[in-house]
């Protein structure tokens, strides 16, 4: 098995190739060590989330994305959300969940958003935690700042 892991590893780097949601949540699950970029660390980083916010929100969670495996909704690496118990240094960021937008143009249309970003609904936003665990703090804080907001749906716990 970690002989076909490294294969598929280095298929991914040498030529980054497009990975789907099922893929890149069973490949974190069996080698969680994967290069990971990021963004911003919590309280440092604002964002739009679809371009919806202008100006952006400032993001109180560790953000970032795999640049080596590409999500064909932007032809970039998958996001993560690193929970605030968790830090990117983990050897062992499991996926616990994840968080995807709606992908409605009337939805989209009725918020006074005209052009609904190209694919949103691909656009999941992977949330690790070290180790595979993830508090139900941590679930009731990521909840509460994505609750809000009409372009997500509800949380999906593992």
């Amino acid at each position: 098995m970690k002989l076909l892991l490294e294969n598929w590893r280095e298929y991914l780097t040498e030529d980054k190739r497009t990975i789907s949601f099922d893929e890149v949540i069973e490949l974190l699950r069996n080698d969680p060590d994967q290069e990971r970029s990021l963004d911003f660390r919590a309280g440092e980083g604002h964002k739009s989330f679809g371009g919806v916010f202008d100006p952006k929100i400032l993001v109180p969670f560790d953000y970032g994305e795999f640049p080596e495996l590409i999500n064909s909704a932007d032809d970039m690496g998958w996001d993560f959300i690193i929970v605030r118990d968790s830090d990117i240094e983990d050897k062992n960021l499991q996926p616990v969940g994840h968080i995807s937008y709606y992908e409605d143009k009337e939805l989209w249309d009725s918020h006074g958003i005209d052009d609904m970003p190209k694919n949103v609904g691909g656009n999941t936003k992977i949330v690790l935690a070290n180790d595979g665990e993830i508090s139900g703090g941590e679930k009731a804080h990521l909840t509460e700042f994505f609750g809000p907001m009409w372009q997500f749906k509800e949380p999906e716990w593992y």
